[in-house]
């Protein structure tokens, strides 16, 4: 007998579930609770003179209904040296945002990480974090010299390699000296070497490699710690066959679906065929890989042989190579699903004595939607549910024992496109040449052919912006409906979500049967403790400690003070654990100036010891496979208009007689006393940090001068802890050997040192590094008297502070029950620009206009009517322009559409 309960209705019968909250039933998963985050670029390869352009979706993972949870986005763009070159907090409004990053000329070639992440989804993990690469191009296409030449493997005996190259740290870092630190990272096992003896600035490099290695990356670490990093494949040639029963495992007697996929060196995918065989010699089926090197076939198991695959000679493969299937189980059970029709089959095999009843449990992000149970006839069960009564997406079909205990596992993609929004996009006009207007209108529907209240946005390109690329690259119904739920790099995402008819079922169940293969991110049962709270707009918090220890101090008032564009003062208490917690006003800047005033309960300004909680952003982690040097043709079309378009620029502002300067950065008009006698003594700065920088870059924690330079001038200075029991901080200028402090411009003696991290960085004017100081010995005399004359450094740098008070490190003090900050908030905003050719001599201007992104309009509104126009003026780009669309309703329904047509010269 079979049991079908539809859990939001009958469930109870069964046994019993809390609610958790009306909108999403029963929970099965810890991650139902997540947000979904989704970027919209818009493109996938940048000049160094480009803005990256991009509109935030911020979802509930189990409806996809814009989340209200979240209203700070943190948007960062990653170097391939796993640095942070820029950091942007995105306002979001109902779910959604939008920003651009400006690109840098200094940004070295290679794929750049785009991450983001709320604060509540860092209870998920890093799974839960929206990554995506995108690769930057110098805007004349010229790289530069290599600082990593003559990278390859060479065999030293038969089947024994090394892996040697030639590292030039100059390149990157002109001031490196003496020896170069090397990390190696072979098949994901670390190594750190030190290499030495350089000769005309090359390190010779040499590294005997482990038996079988596939891939290699070579970070170098200058002195200064700037880094360059390369990856070298080691056996692109390699093929990885790899089999997934469906529900995993193959049992005796059992007709159960095998997906495969095949991969090469790199760890991407490659189409094969074949034919899979038993021990016995006999053929079992043949097999054949799809575009993205997966596919699946029926075999029905028996434990008195084994089965492997060998691939055609047509592969260019090897032919004799056998590639071997999972072991055949003598006893077990067999979970499969299918779909005929308008119904899933599920299907459940054991060949164990079974006297319970089994349990399938149907989920689908994290919520429960079925819950069957049923007892074995003749080892099988066998029922069926109604495709329109699941949600689109990724299912989970789970088989359970008595004790609900999990037994086997399958994905399943419900295809559901009647449910997603329709979208109809239509121009104002049949033709278009250059620089014409044209007039766009959209109309929003809903599955029920209402008109519906959707955010829309609207790119539109021409087709040298992005090539190819775009019917295979990711989009909104791919992100939410099938990247976001799979862990690993879904090859073409937009191809099983193509307009012109999604992929075919065959290959979304490969995908289910391949990459779905226990790496579904909804695994974890659901919990009740969260460690980061949700951020519903910029805050600063922190606690209270007492004047004389560092015992909680609850009741305390404290007023705390905003210098933005809105000045404003807020009072509050801290609460029974001595924590504050201060919202903050819509503010779009750099950073925020904040005063905060403590007084006791008599109402008496007093000197507690106040702190701001520490908050770091996630640990980077960056697929150093990417650095593999292998441009596709689509990449390389885009790379070559993008450089053309730059170089044309460039030539017309040379002719119209344009003064192309870069930019220059005064440091400094003129010398203070205290600068002067330091210069006269110590020698000329190398590097300037104002004080102003210093504030722009303190985040909500603070606990001195030195907690800000540790983390965000790592070029410059190397911050240790020196000392026992726990010590202080300690700062030396790298690549400068011995440093000592003055500070304007009296030298700290030596049992002062603790006392010059703490320095308030709102004391602080500017922070100025002197390599190489002249009379270094001298100052090392004066710092510490007690030295013996042959340990005293005859050479050394000098690390010169400047303060406000100007008299000394004894001099900086801290106002009573006053704590100065600077804390982030929302990123400054910046505008889509793109001209308008309202009058003919505007039209008929000489200037070249060879944008090929016409159009950026992120966050359009339909309305209840379900409709929005928006405008735009063509470029002088001719050819293919498409039109993206993308929108999200307010009840989670998701739309994706593109229009294309031709702009004729």
């Amino acid at each position: 007998m079979i049991r079908i309960y539809n859990v939001l209705a009958s469930l109870a019968f069964l046994f019993y579930i809390l609610p958790v909250h009306a909108q999403s039933g029963h929970l099965v998963a810890h991650a139902a609770f997540a947000e979904k985050i989704y970027l919209q670029l818009d493109a996938d390869v940048y000049t160094t003179e480009d803005t990256i352009w991009f509109k935030a979706v911020v979802a509930e993972s189990a409806d996809h209904r814009p989340s209200a949870l979240s209203g700070v986005l943190h948007v960062e763009l990653i170097g391939p040296d796993e640095q942070v070159m820029d950091r942007k907090r995105i306002k979001l409004t109902g779910g959604v945002g939008s920003g651009g990053l400006k690109l840098e000329k200094s940004y070295k070639q290679g794929d750049y990480l785009m991450r983001a992440y709320t604060e509540w989804n860092r209870n998920f993990g890093p799974d839960f974090m929206f990554q995506r690469y995108v690769k930057i191009v110098p805007t004349n296409g010229e790289v530069g010299r290599n600082p990593m030449t003559g990278l390859h493997r060479v065999e030293r005996e038969p089947g024994r390699y090394a892996l040697q190259a030639q590292l030039n740290p100059t390149l990157i870092d002109p001031e490196h000296k003496k020896q170069l630190t090397v990390y190696l990272t072979v098949d994901g096992k670390k190594d750190t070497l030190s290499v030495k003896g350089a000769r005309n600035g090359y390190y010779p490099f040499d590294y005997a490699l482990p038996k079988g290695a596939k891939i290699a990356t070579l970070n170098m670490e200058t002195q200064r710690g700037i880094r360059y990093t390369k990856t070298l494949a080691l056996q692109d040639s390699v093929l990885d066959l790899q089999f997934f029963a469906e529900s995993g495992e193959l049992v005796q007697g059992s007709t159960s679906k095998v997906g495969f996929k095949a991969l090469n060196g790199l760890g991407r995918s490659v189409a094969v065929s074949g034919v899979i065989m038993d021990s016995r010699g006999n053929t079992v089926a043949p097999f054949t890989t799809n575009h993205l090197g997966m596919g699946s076939f029926t075999l029905t198991a028996d434990s008195g042989v084994s089965y492997y695959a060998v691939l055609d000679s047509s592969s260019g493969r090897n032919s004799v190579h056998r590639y071997p299937l999972p072991e055949v189980m003598v006893a077990g059970r067999v979970l499969s699903i299918t779909k005929t029709g308008d119904e899933i089959g599920v299907s459940v095999y054991s060949n164990r004595a079974e006297n319970d009843s089994l349990f399938v449990q149907v989920s689908c992000r994290g919520v429960l939607h079925y819950l069957i149970r049923a007892s074995l006839k003749n080892h099988r069960i066998a029922t069926s549910l109604p495709v329109a009564d699941l949600p689109e997406g990724i299912l989970a079909f789970t088989l359970m024992d008595k004790h609900m205990q999990p037994l086997a596992e399958r994905l399943f993609f419900n295809q559901r496109p009647e449910t997603r929004l329709h979208i109809d996009v239509s121009t104002d006009r049949a033709e278009y040449r250059k620089r014409n207007k044209a007039d766009l209108s959209i109309q929003v529907t809903g599955s029920d052919g209402k008109a519906v209240d959707a955010n829309v946005s609207v790119l539109v390109m021409n087709r040298d912006h992005i090539g190819n690329a775009r019917a295979l690259r990711e989009n909104l119904l791919s992100r939410l409906l099938l990247s976001s739920e799979l862990r690993g790099n879904i090859e073409e995402p937009g191809y099983y979500f193509q307009e012109a008819g999604d992929a075919p079922i065959a290959d979304l169940d490969a995908l289910m049967l391949t990459q779905g293969w226990r790496r579904y991110r909804y695994d974890k049962p659901p919990q009740d403790t969260f460690l980061f709270p949700n951020e519903p707009y910029p805050y600063v918090s922190g606690q209270v400690g007492g004047v004389f220890s560092k015992k909680a101090q609850a009741g305390i008032g404290l007023t705390l003070m905003t210098f933005g564009e809105k000045q404003s003062i807020t009072a509050q208490n801290t609460d029974s654990l001595g924590h504050f917690y201060f919202g903050l006003a819509d503010e779009y800047t750099d950073s925020l100036d904040v005063l905060i005033q403590s007084a006791n309960r008599a109402g008496k300004n007093r000197n507690y010891t106040l702190s701001l909680d520490e908050r770091k952003p996630p640990a980077i982690v960056y697929d150093q496979g990417r650095s593999v040097e292998r441009i596709d043709s689509v990449v390389s079309y885009v790379v070559q208009k993008r450089q053309e378009r730059a170089q044309r620029e460039y030539s017309y502002r040379l002719a119209a007689g344009e003064i192309l300067l870069d930019e220059v950065l005064v440091e400094r008009w003129a010398l203070s006393p205290q600068q002067q006698k330091v210069f006269d003594r110590y020698g000329e700065s190398d590097v300037v940090i104002s004080g102003k920088a210093i504030q722009d870059k303190e985040e909500k924690w603070s606990y001195g001068l030195y907690s800000v330079l540790l983390f965000n001038f790592p070029n410059d200075l190397r911050i240790d802890r020196v000392g026992d029991h726990g010590g202080y901080l300690r700062a030396s200028i790298i690549g400068g050997e011995a440093t000592l402090v003055v500070v304007d411009g009296i030298p700290v003696p030596g049992h002062s040192y603790e006392i010059i991290p703490n320095i308030p960085p709102s004391e602080v004017k500017s922070v100025e590094l002197i390599r190489f100081a002249k009379h270094f010995s001298q100052l090392y005399q004066e710092v510490y008297p007690e030295a013996s004359p042959l340990k005293i450094p005859p050479v050394g740098s000098v690390i010169a502070i400047y303060t406000h008070a100007g008299k000394g490190v004894y001099a900086v003090r801290k106002p009573t029950g006053l704590l100065q900050a600077t804390v982030p908030v929302y990123s400054p905003t910046i505008e889509f620009y793109a001209p308008r050719y309202e009058s003919p001599a505007e039209a008929a201007s000489a200037r070249p206009d060879l944008r090929t992104l016409i159009h950026w309009a992120p966050e359009l509104t339909t309305g209840d009517s379900g409709t929005v126009k928006t405008s735009y003026y063509h470029s002088d780009a001719t050819g293919e322009t498409i039109v993206v669309v993308e929108a999200l309703s307010l009840d989670g329904e998701i739309g994706y559409k593109e229009l294309v047509y031709e702009v004729d010269n």
